[in-house]
């Protein structure tokens, strides 16, 4: 399986207020369809298709992390770096 590593990865703490480290489109799909603490959000959305498009070779790594941020800041989760 091929992994698309992010030039910087994102520190947020997660719904229970635990510090997580994402790195690469893969964990931050994991942890939208795992992990997330709400279900609904246009952000949400837009990042699950933005990483499996990743995924799937149509776009670049770095979209899937911007489009992962947006979608922690619209879910509340504070974001560290």
């Amino acid at each position: 399986m091929h992994t698309h590593i992010w030039s910087n990865p994102v520190r947020l703490k997660d719904g229970a207020g635990q510090p997580r480290t994402i790195a690469t489109t893969e964990e931050a799909a994991n942890f939208l369809l795992l992990n997330w603490p709400i279900e609904t959000g246009e952000k949400f959305v837009e990042a699950r298709r933005t990483c499996l498009d990743v995924v799937n070779g149509l776009r670049p790594p770095e979209d899937a992390r911007e489009a992962f941020i947006d979608a922690c800041e619209e879910a509340g989760l504070l974001v560290l770096s």
